[in-house]
């Protein structure tokens, strides 16, 4: 047990910086460490004596008293205990420095001169984390707070060397600037930029490549010491410019990226929240974008934190200059104001912007260039991995409240769930919750109390969910079943030919050890010989994920440039996925061809020039199907050469025509009137035109079954327009 002394201040002003408590002579005598090292409260004190103090009393300084919980009031006590063991040096101390005055602002601090005057003030004292202390250096009077200790043989308490490494940080509240810091106070003083990288917990799915890329390149060399960057001479990334389709989790990334990043609160500026209709007032909101930044550059220099800045919608903010037509030149204004913020004569060090948008072709190229937003990531749609990641997070809460069913197999609704984005996958959760809801409601009488402990969400909720919800990079099913309404008829050895060269061309496409990235199939043959079914066929056979259908009737009243434009975007859909089907169904009628006059469209046949060529980006695979009926005419305008194979499908041949009324349901009145049809039939047909003479042929007969008649099918192949002659 220590002995109770008690509190008073110390005598004279240069006491309270020394960081020792006093004593009496006599009681000093009391304690027997070599250094005087005593323990109060489990912090360590340097005692020291002085005559006038009485005998039961201990001098301490206001931080000390404060420190350890006491006052100078009358019967204030504290016990003094002797520190017991050996003491290890010091390696390092963190220490924490502020004006001693809570209300004072302001001021330089020579950081070598304060290293040295600590180091030989405060030598052989010792000192355990959190302990408070005041300490004068010049005219300035500093709370200095050990934040960080370390010691030799993992020690708590240690004590002072010379040769101790002291790392020295200043409040953000006193405004203290330092100067003339060693470089390893440059490289102590730059900010921890990490906070955490733990990406699910953040609720962010199947983006981990892409993250990674963005801290490869962005974030990487922030991360060692300035000393050493400045001497590489690397100057740090200043711009991420984050692009894909909608709902993939651009917006998401940014957000959470400030959660990531020890930084200051991010600006988050939706793009057309920027322009103002007063003269001058746009290009002034972006100068106060980057004003914090600024100053704390000039007051803080390489130990600023880092500034987040956010642009949502980029394409509105930054237009291509003299894109836009109009007196006031404000487009173009905003983008020589942001360029010269971010790499101007006076650029700054310590912001980081971050774009996003879904049209990167809208964007003025000298933003892009290197220095500026050099970093392009592209936030694509997730993979299978991605997906499950994903619905996870979404079904995290049922999980843990135990709402989701036993019988939900996440994987399963991930493989399912092909070019759905992230924004899509979460709409298909909260569809599967209403869907479970809605089983426990009474819509006659919706007051009827419902028990919550009921409600569970399935796996058949989720695929009614995703039976509703469509992607928008999905396939094009309605469009690919009206192509076909036929349906596909397997009427002998020319269809057979038919079929396998389709196998062939999807196993050439899908075949991973070969490099072929696009296939360009054009299939011709005469009107309606089922060329547009067989090329709905193709795609249902390659099953990629993407399929857009591309036909005039869709673009009817429809004027030059609006046709290319929905063209080009499909296509330019179609290199977001990974594997994608477009299929141009009668190519001739797309340019709006007329044989009077030989006229078309040369707009829309360019662009089908290019774009038919144009290969998907980054080892992605096309499948580019076309149909025509005037294979010459392609030849012609040299559109048949763009493709990489040419298919022809045949007309039907009179065999054909028992194997096509089986298929259609149809049957014949007698033996005899089969042979009799076929004997009419005298060379190969369209097989449209071949079911529209079966049609026009049957009656219902005394059994209610469509039966063909021969007089009624030399009738009908009398009347049908087109039949050869």
């Amino acid at each position: 047990m220590g002995k109770s002394f008690v509190v008073r201040s110390v005598l004279t002003d240069e006491d309270s910086y020394a960081n020792r408590i006093y004593l009496n002579p006599a009681d000093k005598a009391l304690y027997k460490h070599p250094d005087g090292v005593v323990m109060i409260k489990n912090y360590p004190f340097t005692i020291d004596v002085r005559g006038p103090i009485e005998r039961g009393e201990v001098a301490m300084n206001s931080i000390q008293r404060r420190l350890v919980g006491v006052t100078t009031t009358a019967g204030s006590v504290v016990e003094l205990e002797d520190y017991v063991g050996s003491v290890s040096c010091i390696t390092t101390m963190h220490v924490l420095v502020e004006h001693v005055a809570a209300s004072k602002r302001g001021g330089t601090l020579d950081c070598d001169l304060f290293i040295k005057t600590f180091r030989r003030q405060y030598n052989f004292q010792c000192f355990r984390d959190k302990q408070a202390l005041a300490v004068k250096v010049a005219d300035m009077k500093l709370l200095v707070t050990i934040t960080k200790l370390v010691v030799e043989n993992d020690g708590t308490v240690g004590q002072v060397s010379e040769n101790m490494g002291l790392i020295v940080r200043v409040g953000e509240k006193s405004e203290i600037t330092l100067n003339n810091l060693p470089d390893d106070q440059i490289d102590a003083q730059q900010p921890q930029i990490l906070q955490t990288f733990n990406l699910e917990g953040l609720g962010i799915g199947g983006l981990s490549s892409e993250f990674a890329q963005i801290f490869r390149r962005a974030f990487a060399s922030r991360l060692f010491p300035q000393s050493f960057v400045k001497k590489v001479g690397v100057k740090h990334v200043k711009g991420v410019l984050l692009y894909g389709p909608p709902g993939t989790g651009k917006t998401l990334i940014a957000r959470k990226i400030g959660e990531i990043l020890n930084c200051r609160p991010p600006k988050i500026v939706n793009g057309p929240e920027v322009f103002s209709k007063y003269v001058g007032a746009t290009e002034e909101n972006v100068r106060k974008l980057f004003a914090d930044a600024e100053a704390e550059a000039a007051a803080k220099g390489d130990q600023s934190q880092l500034h987040l800045i956010i642009f949502d919608e980029f394409d509105s903010i930054c237009k291509q200059r003299g894109a836009t037509r109009d007196s006031t030149g404000v487009n173009d204004n905003v983008v020589n104001q942001l360029l010269s913020k971010i790499d101007g004569v006076n650029s700054l060090n310590n912001v980081l912007l971050i774009g996003m948008t879904n049209r990167i072709d809208l964007i003025d190229e000298a933003i892009l260039r290197p220095g500026r937003f050099e970093v392009h990531v592209e936030i694509g749609l997730p993979n299978e991995k991605g997906r499950v990641e994903i619905l996870r997070i979404h079904t995290r809460g049922m999980q843990e409240n135990k709402v989701l069913g036993k019988d939900v197999d996440i994987e399963k609704l991930a493989a399912l769930t092909k070019n759905y984005s992230g924004a899509e996958l979460e709409g298909v959760v909260r569809s599967a919750s209403s869907n479970a809801f809605n089983r426990h409601i009474n819509l006659e009488d919706p007051s009827e109390i419902i028990n919550p402990q009921d409600v569970f969400v399935t796996q058949n909720d989720f695929l009614t969910a995703i039976e509703e919800l469509k992607p928008a990079f999905g396939q094009a099913k309605e469009e690919c079943n009206n192509l076909k309404r036929g349906g596909i008829i397997n009427y002998g050895k020319e269809w057979v030919g038919v079929e396998d060269r389709c196998r062939q061309y999807v196993d050439q496409l899908k075949s991973e050890g070969k490099r072929i990235n696009t296939l360009t199939v054009l299939i011709d043959g005469r009107p309606g010989s089922g060329k547009s079914a067989v090329a709905a066929h193709l795609a249902d056979m390659a099953g990629f994920p993407y399929v857009r259908v591309i036909s005039n009737e869709d673009m009817v009243g429809y004027g030059e440039a609006q046709k290319v434009n929905i063209i080009r975007k499909a296509f330019d859909d179609a290199g977001k996925s990974p594997f994608s089907t477009v299929i141009l169904d009668d190519v001739e009628r797309i340019i709006e061809f007329s044989y009077m006059g030989g006229r078309y469209s040369n707009a829309i046949l360019q662009a089908l020039l290019v774009l038919i060529k144009r290969p998907p980006p980054n080892e992605r695979k096309l499948l580019v199907v076309a149909t025509t009926s005037m294979s010459e005419v392609m030849d012609t305008l040299e559109l048949t050469s763009c493709f990489s194979v040419k298919m022809h499908v045949p007309c039907a041949p009179q065999s054909a025509l028992e194997k096509i009324a089986q298929e259609m349901g149809l049957q014949w009145m007698d033996e005899q009137t089969k042979v009799t049809c076929k004997t009419a039939i005298t060379e190969p047909m369209p097989i449209k035109q071949m079911m529209l003479l079966l049609e026009m042929s049957a009656e219902k007969c005394g059994t209610g079954q469509l039966t063909i008649m021969a007089q009624t099918f030399s009738q009908a192949l009398d009347s049908i327009a087109g039949r050869s002659e």
